[in-house]
């Protein structure tokens, strides 16, 4: 596809290259054959699925609907992964980045400012009580009858 070349699809290499642009995948030096994949999966899909559709004589008149939708959801999903492919392209730059060290552990909350946050809970500080121990089976004063 090369977009210097005019005729039939002359209006094609353009129009791709807006939809690029307002994806936010544009990249430059990128060919257009990329939209192969995305376009392929939109026709191939469509194909498969209305192949099903007749051989389980599913009436066409939800055949052609369910091949439609699914084609174009699958084309679409490809021609996404383009826009998260550039932009991971795009992250991988020499630039300064504003993230922390992964080395470093992330900093603590801060403390709480007892001035203006009340305790809800106060728990007494005294002596531990002792646990009430059960007394086991067959110790104790045996009753007679």
């Amino acid at each position: 596809m090369d977009e210097r070349r005019g005729g039939f699809l002359g209006w094609l290499p353009p129009a791709l290259r807006r939809l690029e642009r307002r994806l936010g995948a544009d990249r430059e030096g990128r060919t257009l054959w990329v939209w192969t994949v995305p376009a392929a999966t939109v026709i191939i899909t469509f194909v498969v699925l209305a192949f099903i559709g007749v051989q389980g004589q599913v009436d066409l008149a939800l055949t052609i609907p369910m091949a439609v939708t699914l084609s174009l959801f699958l084309g679409s999903l490809s021609a996404f992964y383009l826009t998260a492919a550039s932009s991971d392209e795009r992250d991988q730059d020499d630039g300064p980045d504003d993230r922390g060290n992964p080395g470093t552990p992330p900093p603590g909350p801060p403390a709480p400012d007892t001035e203006t946050t009340p305790v809800i809970v106060h728990i007494p500080s005294g002596p531990a009580r002792e646990a009430e121990q059960p007394t086991p089976v067959g110790s104790g004063a045996s009753s007679h009858r």
